[in-house]
């Protein structure tokens, strides 16, 4: 096992319509330096769920423009992230194991039986969320001990979900994106253009308009994963295909979500421990034979 380990672990196809992926961290026996243990992730519309099995996380909290961001308290052994919108970034003071499951947002929504909208750019103790069968099915995989921890943790989410499955080949944002637009037009209740954007935003807790920059960002980032990131990768060309205006919006929204510019991001993708979540990403997508399909036509559903 390579040190320090990271998985990436696709649901089955009875939860492929719950789950988008689980992503496990394990840095035991590993020699780390203190800027090695943290940990930069980009902004999502997934909620996750995470489990800490061993060692402690805080996460980076922004003390506003005038003060560097300073440690937050050790997250709980389970907590519920809503939806970020922003990048964001933990730090393990040693040894850490620990599990996140990205849930797509309308279907924690239903386990919890709650709107998932109040969650955003939360980090919640789980306990405090999730109803009874829901907290005791993460419980247990606490109590279980952490070997196996998705394969378990999916045994125990099987019978508290109770919808169609769908196959989960690899974890693109775009393709659910544009199946919650299908599912919004044709769920009865009026198919007007608000109407639409209402039911999307009530599902997701968050606009169409604001979804559409993680599959223009996603783009990008296959994009670039295509072009095996090389630095002399054609950005402008890039960004067209991702349907960004040009260069510079690509390069606005690209720093929107991970908080780098596209032109530090490469190097630090390569060279930087603190990456090892978006290099996880981009080895799943570098091996997926199939390219999502293209872009919707952004005139399609507007804000």
């Amino acid at each position: 096992m390579p040190c320090p380990a990271a998985f990436l672990h696709s649901p089955s196809h009875a939860l492929g319509a719950c789950v988008l992926a689980g992503v496990e961290r394990d840095t035991r026996g590993c020699t780390l330096g203190d800027a090695e243990c943290f940990s930069y992730y980009p902004a999502t519309p997934m909620a996750v769920i995470s489990w800490v099995f061993e060692g402690t996380l805080h996460m980076l909290e922004e003390c506003g423009s005038s003060s560097l961001p300073r440690l937050g308290p050790a997250l709980p052994r389970l907590v519920l992230s809503g939806p970020q919108r922003r990048p964001a970034a933990s730090w393990s003071p040693g040894a850490v194991h620990a599990l996140s499951v990205g849930f797509y947002p309308e279907a924690l929504s239903r386990l919890i039986g709650r709107p998932i909208a109040p969650y955003i750019d939360q980090n919640l103790p789980l306990e405090g969320v999730a109803p009874p069968p829901l907290l005791q099915a993460c419980q247990a995989i606490l109590d279980t001990g952490n070997d196996a921890p998705f394969a378990t943790l999916e045994a125990h989410l099987l019978p508290l979900w109770r919808e169609p499955g769908r196959a989960s080949p690899a974890p693109y944002l775009g393709d659910w994106v544009r199946s919650l637009v299908t599912r919004a037009t044709h769920s009865t209740g009026g198919r007007s253009l608000r109407q639409l954007q209402r039911r999307v935003r009530n599902w997701t807790g968050q606009s169409y308009r604001d979804l559409q920059l993680f599959i223009r960002v996603e783009e990008a980032f296959i994009r670039h994963i295509e072009a095996h990131g090389s630095s002399t990768a054609n950005l402008a060309a890039i960004a067209v295909d991702a349907g960004f205006a040009d260069q510079s919006h690509m390069g606005r929204e690209i720093c929107r979500v991970t908080g780098i510019s596209p032109a530090r991001f490469g190097e630090r993708l390569t060279n930087d421990e603190a990456f090892w979540y978006y290099r996880l990403i981009a080895g799943e997508l570098g091996r997926q034979p199939v390219v999502p399909e293209k872009l919707m036509r952004q005139d399609q559903l507007k804000r």
